[in-house]
């Protein structure tokens, strides 16, 4: 979604090696037992990032795992034998000590050592229920970066608690559901969906301005940011970026998830309707789409999926083999066996677009995950769709439904 822009050392605000006994890894002589700081009930895990900067996710804890909730959204990390908790599909994992402080590691970021950002369970009561009696929404055009800026459109409600709710949609796709709040001279919105953590601060004192904001993803990335209000004058945010037919023959090659490679080709004269969704396992956009799909199948019996996964750690030690293991369990936790050989999942390669277009030359060009591509019984062209807004994005998620059920219906598609 975001361009690589600069990039930040990460501030240890915690003590990791002196506040944890033992490393999640190893034998834990305290695995099982509950931590002393109030290890259930409600709280937030508090992420550490750079620059003394705080992402607060609210959460509720118990003995079988946390349940995150990212506004309307909730995520489930199910606790593990080692008294760690287990990032659905994307094979990160969160560790908390007896103190309640720890980090969460993800083993398919790039670089030497593994990826860690500090966190801490933070308990608090039980959150009041009051009626959301007023409510504001508010569409802000962004720019991020100094040089080279790229943009998206902040959409969020102010709520009569003051807290805040929305996200922020880009030209190909959106940064998931976003929660914080506003004051009168800051706002803070952040989401933690098991694969990115994401934190949004800005200076709200101007009333028609966003001054000195910083985007925050994880301790590896930080980038600037102001903002406007929008108006009819800002132009639409640009979907000039969508993949083209070259005209090539359509077809791939990738493993199944046996270990066996296979070969597909498209014929125009096949009486079936094929999907192509080039996609990976880390990317939570890719999942609303497939999602989105899933929903789709029953009512198009005539329709087969070809998922093509790109996928992060093919470079490492048994990076293939761990790449295979984390898409099985990812068509278990999507439900993807019920629909039989109408639902193929191939490993394809590594996450790289530049890859991904070399693999697959019948598209000009990989400018996102997911690149989804119909082809229908007939067709002289397949139909091409670059990126994906997601539930968050509200009336663009059902916009994108239209589109998708256009496709695949054959009636007119409507950009």
């Amino acid at each position: 979604m975001a361009p690589i822009g600069r990039r930040t050392a990460s501030a240890a605000s915690l003590l990791w090696g002196a506040l944890l006994l033992v490393q999640c890894g190893g034998v834990d002589p305290t695995a099982g037992k509950l931590a002393s700081r109030a290890a259930e009930g409600w709280g937030a895990l508090v992420f550490h990032l750079a620059d003394g900067a705080l992402a607060r996710i609210p959460a509720t804890r118990d003995t079988v795992g946390i349940t995150l909730s990212n506004g309307a959204e909730r995520i489930v990390l199910a606790r593990d034998s080692g008294g760690c908790y287990q990032v659905p599909v994307f094979d990160g994992r969160l560790c908390l000590s007896e103190d309640a402080v720890g980090q969460w590691t993800d083993p398919l970021r790039t670089g030497e050592e593994l990826y860690s950002v500090d966190v801490e369970w933070v308990p608090s009561a039980r959150p009041r229920i009051v009626a959301d009696t007023a409510t504001q929404r508010e569409v802000w055009r962004m720019e991020f970066g100094l040089s080279n800026p790229w943009y998206g459109d902040l959409v969020f409600t102010n709520h009569s608690d003051g807290s805040a709710t929305g996200t922020i949609e880009t030209a190909t796709g959106d940064f998931r559901f976003l929660h914080g709040h506003t004051t009168e001279d800051k706002l803070t919105l952040q989401t933690f969906d098991g694969a990115h953590l994401f934190l949004f601060t800005a200076e709200t004192h101007i009333s028609d301005s966003l001054v000195n904001g910083v985007f925050y993803s994880g301790n590896h990335y930080s980038t600037p940011f102001k903002a406007h209000r929008r108006t009819d004058s800002d132009p639409a945010l640009s979907e000039g970026n969508q993949a083209a037919w070259t005209a090539l023959p359509i077809g791939y090659t990738g493993e199944d998830l046996s270990g066996s490679t296979q070969h597909w080709s498209w014929d125009p004269a096949d009486s079936i309707t094929h999907i192509i969704s080039v996609m990976g396992s880390w990317c939570p956009n890719c999942m609303d789409e497939h999602r989105l799909l899933v929903s789709l199948m029953d009512g198009y019996p005539n329709v087969a999926v070809h998922t093509l996964a790109f996928e992060r750690g093919l470079d490492r030690p048994e990076g293939q083999r761990k790449a295979l293991e984390r898409l099985r369990r990812y068509v278990q936790q999507m439900d993807l066996e019920r629909f039989g050989d109408r639902w193929q999942v191939r490993l394809a390669g590594p996450a790289s677009k530049t890859e991904a277009q070399q693999r697959l030359p019948f598209l000009d060009k990989v400018v996102s995950f997911p690149t989804t591509v119909v082809m229908r019984p007939g067709s002289d062209a397949p139909w091409i769709h670059s990126g994906f807004n997601g539930p968050a994005t509200g009336a663009k998620y059902d916009l994108e439904r239209l589109r998708f059920v256009a496709a695949i219906s054959g009636s007119k598609e409507s950009r």
